[in-house]
């Protein structure tokens, strides 16, 4: 441990190293507010049934599909968007989904999009649209069981959309998760609707920050905070032991590196102290 004396306390560069790293981490902290909604589109393969209607206020919201058998009712998904509040890579409610699951005939093949778009108000006003892709696993009424029967929503591609948000130089992108019917204890990759019945779940994402494209040096890093650290401690009386000393010279040679790069001097002896 790193000893520096001010008056008569005694406190470490240890201390000064993460009040940096606590300044740097709040410093990146972020909040995305705003509203969603959402657009279906067409399958790849439709039916002569399926078609896009706008519903609850939205915009081509509602995806309906399949003729009906005598005393049942079509199919359809439907996206409700909703307000949000959510820090970077945290989980949250990007819309609201029901799913009408009647005994039909007339089904679709393929993959579907779904167009999510997030107005920002927080930390910038601007509006993103992101693409992703679905597809329903149509099962057998075969066994009497209405959730053994039920078909499923599914997504395609894990949940990962190609669009990004560009703030402060930075692109993050929206991922989605999964589904969950139980305010979010568990979250899975399928949405179960069972037979002749409309089944509502929450749509579970986050807001993830995408790679630079290339290496970027961070303003402030372990390494930098380390080197500040040592240098703000070597303007007292510095107190260091030997194995202490060898142990720095082994693992922040590049710090010292880089102190020496601009010019400042850090004057440890092999006694094991700074000289004054």
């Amino acid at each position: 441990m790193l000893y520096f004396y001010i008056g008569e306390k005694f406190t470490t560069a240890a201390l000064i190293i993460s009040s940096l790293l606590c300044f740097s981490n709040k410093a990146q902290a972020i909040t995305f507010t705003g509203t969603s909604s959402g657009s279906w589109g067409l399958p790849s393969n439709p039916s002569s049934s399926t078609f896009l209607s706008n519903e609850n206020g939205g915009i081509k919201n509602r995806l309906s599909w399949g003729v009906p058998v005598l005393n049942s009712f079509n199919n359809y998904v439907q996206y409700d968007g909703l307000d949000f509040n959510t820090d970077l890579n945290n989980p949250f409610v990007v819309g609201n989904l029901s799913y009408r699951n009647g005994r039909t005939t007339d089904f679709f093949n393929g993959d579907f999009p779904l167009t999510v778009v997030l107005s920002l108000s927080n930390p910038l006003g601007n509006t993103q649209a992101f693409s992703f892709s679905f597809n329903i696993l149509n099962t057998d009424n075969n066994t009497g069981d209405p959730v053994l029967d039920g078909d499923k929503l599914r997504l395609s591609a894990n949940g990962l959309s190609n669009q990004a948000l560009r703030f402060n130089d930075t692109n993050y992108t929206l991922q989605l998760i999964g589904f969950s019917s139980d305010g979010g204890i568990s979250i899975t990759s399928e949405f179960n609707a069972a037979e002749e019945t409309i089944s509502r779940a929450s749509l579970y994402a986050r807001i993830t920050r995408l790679p630079h494209p290339t290496p970027v040096p961070e303003p402030i890093t372990v390494a930098g905070l380390f080197v500040i650290g040592l240098y703000m401690a070597t303007r007292w009386n510095l107190y260091i032991s030997k194995s202490e000393l060898a142990v720095l010279q082994a693992q922040h040679i590049t710090g010292r590196q880089q102190l020496h790069g601009v010019g400042i001097q850090v004057g440890l002896d092999y006694d094991g102290y700074r000289n004054p």
